[in-house]
């Protein structure tokens, strides 16, 4: 979540106009996140959060409303998309960008986290990949091991000759392994401290489904592990890690080839985000924006963080591998 797109209360005013809410009293942008425009929205009564989608069309986000409609019946604490009353057509646009509405979920990101909220996170991640077996529309995983490869490719310019020489004998490891018989489901592939919420360090809700796509479930889990289970020397801290292990297998036992391939995944998560943090950050600079309301996200977005974890789980993995058989 972030602001790129200005909207004054006027204005905001006009685009709600058609959902028919209470008077608005407070309109303010949301400097987290690094993908869409967002802006907490309250009236006297309720809170809502305006999202801008600065790339997303109607139709890509067909999947992703229909995914938290899906959630929420299944029980899950996900944003409720408001529609509007007064129009006909389900997505409405501000100066041709889709616009959506969410019912404001309770609490806030924290962060720091402790054992308690890695083994909330372990099991409401476990609750997710069980909850969307049933959801029959598919999105594919836009940051499959190809596909990274060829991300790779547009920022060896960017990389220091130490850092290339990191990206090609990961790539190469990496490529030889095969996963093609890992279960796999929906996953929401984004499961960052800044995306669930927290109400007197009870897990209120998973927020930021826009990376949502069908991949292996390990590949879900490697990520969270990487954000939630750091200890204060930045790397896998075995306390939080076991209670994260420990709560997801109490929902959905891992199977043989996931444990084997656990280190794998977790250098393959700190991969993947180490380098879309890098195309990000690039990216942004090539632009010249003056993005002054995102500076909070960007320092909480260095790619450096994942380049060095990644460094050391490359160095760790029999000690990684250990905390995950401490589960059984």
């Amino acid at each position: 979540m972030a602001v790129y797109t200005p909207l004054s209360l006027a204005q905001a005013e006009q685009l709600l106009a058609p959902y028919a809410l209470d008077p608005i009293i407070q309109h303010t942008g949301i400097s987290d996140g690094i993908e869409n425009t967002n802006y907490l929205t309250r009236t006297l009564n309720n809170g809502y959060i305006l999202t801008i989608f600065e790339h997303y069309t109607a139709s890509q986000l067909d999947y992703f409303f229909q995914l938290l409609e899906h959630l929420s019946k299944q029980g899950m604490q996900v944003p409720q998309r408001i529609k509007p009353v007064l129009e006909s057509h389900s997505v409405p646009t501000w100066h041709g960008k889709s616009i959506a509405l969410f019912q404001q979920l309770a609490g806030r990101s924290i962060e720091h986290s402790s054992a308690q909220h890695c083994a909330q996170i372990g099991k409401a991640l476990a609750q997710l990949h069980i909850a969307g077996e049933n959801f029959t529309p598919m999105r594919n995983n836009p940051w499959t091991l190809s596909q990274i490869v060829n991300i790779s490719h547009t920022l060896v310019d960017f990389l220091t000759p130490q850092e290339h020489a990191l990206l090609k004998d990961e790539l190469s490891f990496q490529q030889k392994i095969t996963n093609n018989d890992l279960p796999q489901g929906l996953i929401h592939a984004d499961l960052f401290r800044d995306n669930v919420l927290f109400v007197e360090d009870q897990l209120s809700g998973i927020v930021d489904f826009y990376e949502a796509c069908h991949a292996p479930f390990l590949f879900d889990i490697a990520i969270s592990v990487n954000d939630w289970c750091l200890g204060d020397d930045q790397y896998i801290d075995a306390q939080k890690t076991r209670a994260f292990l420990h709560a997801y297998e109490g929902i959905r036992p891992l199977t043989d080839n996931e444990k084997q391939q656990y280190s794998t995944m977790l250098r393959l998560a700190a991969l993947r985000f180490w380098l879309s943090r890098l195309r990000y950050q690039h990216s942004k600079q090539q632009a010249g924006k003056d993005h002054k309301l995102i500076t909070h996200s960007d320092q909480n977005k260095d790619p450096d963080v994942l380049k060095s974890l990644l460094l050391k789980h490359r160095e760790q993995i029999t000690f990684c591998q250990s905390l995950l058989y401490e589960n059984n």
